[in-house]
């Protein structure tokens, strides 16, 4: 029986579980924010001096890839009613323009189907 999982943290962590070891491709977990630093040191926003740093790009997916041959590949994590911001649907539009692979899913099982299309299996 297979749990069902709701949170988008969740079904980012399934997905890296399953995939992480795959010989036809490699992922990894990519965030996009800001981190507050004084002195080369994590910080509070408001602590004097402090200064921020931003990582990661807009709309990005919360995991990226590449595919043996060097195909790029993005999956966009959702629960079953989130919706895609404008920055990640300009991303898409982007990834997709450049002949990258943009996936979004809301589970483990969507993401194994949307692999069987393009030949990857588990």
């Amino acid at each position: 029986m297979t749990k069902n999982i709701k949170s988008e943290g969740e079904i980012i962590h399934a997905i890296l579980s399953a995939w992480g070891a795959h010989p036809g491709l490699r992922l990894w977990r990519s965030n996009c924010g800001v981190g507050w630093f004084a002195r080369g040191l994590p910080a509070r926003k408001s602590d004097f001096g402090a200064y921020p740093v931003r990582f990661g790009v807009p709309g990005q997916g919360d995991i990226s890839g590449i595919i043996v041959g060097g195909r790029r590949v993005e999956i966009e994590c959702k629960t079953e009613t989130g919706r895609q911001s404008a920055d990640q649907i300009a991303f898409q539009a982007a990834v997709e323009k450049f002949g990258g692979i943009y996936l979004l899913t809301r589970s483990l099982a969507d993401l194994d189907a949307e692999f069987a299309r393009i030949g990857l299996r588990r």
